[in-house]
């Protein structure tokens, strides 16, 4: 049987605070409409409750009905963007579609998404025919290895194609291939010894 931990747990706290906070609040100004229904009566003493209630539990709640409100909106908005969690990428206002690989762990860029964001096709057959292996048709364009973005995005001598380079690496490229990226240098001279 597992022993609970000692000392403070503060996601226990987190649970409760809320409900103690409201229980704090509302204990006290029902305590006080209780003794004024008592005190004038029960026509009288309800109308002044029911006053002394809208004084004092509406500022003392409201807190806690503005962070109940920003809650409901963040799950809403978790709800909405799930479908597109994780595959929507956005270069300057330009909406890039990348799809993961299925066996390694590499990303495919839509060619026609690409040559939109850096204002100049992109030329297919040529991209093919250099690299054979990192191109492929899908049903819905054409898409391109991220290794071969890379590639000839760094033979362009375009200020955007160089901004794009650097995006299409720092958030297409690296998260994908995770934090062994960063030991294993790309320019590594031939026979150095790999890093596993």
């Amino acid at each position: 049987m597992s022993r609970p931990p000692f000392g403070f747990d503060a996601a226990r706290h987190e649970r409760h605070r809320v409900w103690r906070g409201v229980l704090f609040k509302l204990l006290p100004c029902l305590a006080i409409s209780a003794v004024l229904v008592w005190w004038l009566g029960a026509a009288v003493g309800s109308a002044v409750a029911v006053l002394v209630l809208v004084r004092f539990i509406g500022p003392a709640l409201a807190p806690e009905l503005v962070a109940l409100g920003a809650a409901v909106w963040r799950a809403m908005r978790m709800q909405a963007f799930r479908p597109v969690q994780g595959r929507f990428y956005q270069f300057k206002g330009h909406r890039i579609r990348v799809e993961d690989d299925e066996l390694l762990p590499q990303r495919w860029l839509a060619l026609d998404d690409l040559a939109t964001a850096l204002g100049q096709p992109w030329p297919a057959v040529t991209l093919r025919r250099r690299w054979p292996d990192g191109c492929r048709q899908q049903r819905d364009g054409f898409y391109v290895l991220d290794d071969v973005a890379l590639a000839w995005l760094s033979e362009q001598r375009q200020e955007r194609a160089g901004r794009l380079q650097h995006w299409v690496a720092r958030d297409v490229w690296y998260p994908a291939r995770g934090r062994k990226a960063s030991y294993t240098p790309k320019g590594a001279p031939a026979g150095a010894p790999r890093e596993d």
